[in-house]
C-alpha cells in the first residue's frame, strides 16, 4: 500500500492563530522551564497538569485532535515501549499487584512506569508545539537572539542557530525521500507487510537509497551556501526582525507564573 506524508513531527503548520502570532522567544523559555521543572517534579500530578494545558494550548493554536493524534503516534510507540520496560524491570522492591508472564508488576514500577512515559510524553509534546507554531526561520532566530550573550565567551550561536535551521528544515524533506523511496520499492513488488522481523529487514532496505540522497542533498546545499558568499563566523543580518510585543509579555508572563504556581503547589 502506497504510503501518504502527513504533516511531520518539527514541520511548521501556518495558521492564523493566537499561538502563532507570539513570538518564538516567548514560546521557547517557558519551554525550557517546563523541561527544567520537569526534571525536578516529583508528582505525577505535575505531569498531568502540564500535559493538560499542553494538550489544551495545541488544540487553541488550530490543529484538530485527529491530527494531533496522527502526528503523535510515533512518539506514543516510543512512550509506550518506556512504559513496558519500565512496569516489568523497575520498583523490584516495592510490593506485587499481580503476575504478568513471569513478571511481577509492583506498585513500584507502575509508578515509575507512568512517571517516565509523562516525562517523556510532556517533553517531546513541549518542542512539538513549538515547532507546530513557529516556522524554523523564526525558530533559528529566536535561538540566536535568546543565546547572544553566550558568543562573548566564543560560543558559535551564529552557527548553532544555523543547525538548528537546517535540522527542523530537513526533517520533513528526509521523510518524504523515505516515503517517495518506499512507494517506489512498493510499486516495484516489494512487500513491506507480514511479521515484524520481515517488515524491519524491508524497511532497511530503503534506508540506503535515502541516506545516499541525503548525503548528495547535504553536497549541494553546502555549495549553494559558498554560492551565496556564506563564511563561519561572520556577523550575519536577519530577512526579517521580529517585534516582542506586548502581546509575547503577556504570554511570556501568564506561561511562567502558572507553570512556577502548578511546581509549587503539585510538583513537589
Amino acid at each position: 500500500m502506497i504510503q501518504p506524508m502527513p504533516i511531520m513531527f518539527g514541520q511548521y503548520c501556518p495558521l492564523d492563530s493566537y499561538l502563532h502570532r507570539i513570538d518564538a522567544r516567548a514560546k521557547l523559555v517557558p519551554v525550557l522551564l517546563v523541561m527544567v521543572l520537569g526534571l525536578l517534579a516529583k508528582s505525577l500530578v505535575f505531569y498531568l497538569a502540564m500535559m493538560g494545558l499542553l494538550l489544551g494550548a495545541l488544540l487553541w493554536s488550530g490543529v484538530g485532535a485527529a491530527a494531533l493524534f496522527r502526528n503523535l503516534r510515533p512518539i506514543l510507540i516510543l512512550v509506550a515501549i518506556t512504559f513496558v520496560y519500565h512496569i516489568l524491570f523497575s520498583g523490584r522492591q516495592s510490593a506485587p499487584l499481580f503476575d504478568l508472564f513471569g513478571f511481577a508488576i509492583t506498585t513500584g514500577g507502575v509508578t515509575k512506569a507512568a512517571f517516565f512515559s509523562l516525562r517523556l510524553l510532556l517533553f517531546v509534546s513541549m518542542v512539538f508545539l513549538v515547532t507546530l507554531t513557529n516556522s524554523p526561520s523564526e525558530l533559528a532566530e529566536a535561538v540566536t537572539s535568546l543565546f547572544r550573550p553566550l558568543a562573548r565567551i566564543g560560543l558559535p550561536i551564529q552557527e548553532l542557530g544555523l543547525i538548528l535551521f537546517i535540522a527542523i528544515r530537513f526533517i520533513p524533506i528526509l521523510y518524504e525521500e523515505f516515503v517517495t523511496v518506499r512507494n517506489a520499492q512498493t510499486i516495484r513488488g516489494v512487500d513491506f507487510t507480514g511479521s515484524l522481523m520481515n517488515r524491519i529487514r524491508k524497511t532497511t532496505s530503503v534506508l540506503v537509497p535515502v541516506l545516499v540522497s541525503t548525503i548528495g542533498r547535504a553536497d549541494e546545499l553546502a555549495l549553494a551556501m559558498e554560492a551565496r558568499g556564506y563564511k563561519s563566523g561572520r556577523p550575519r543580518t536577519f530577512y526579517s526582525r521580529t517585534r516582542f510585543d506586548r502581546h509575547a509579555w503577556l504570554f511570556l508572563t501568564g506561561s511562567l507564573v502558572l507553570t512556577s504556581v502548578c511546581f509549587y503547589y503539585l510538583g513537589r
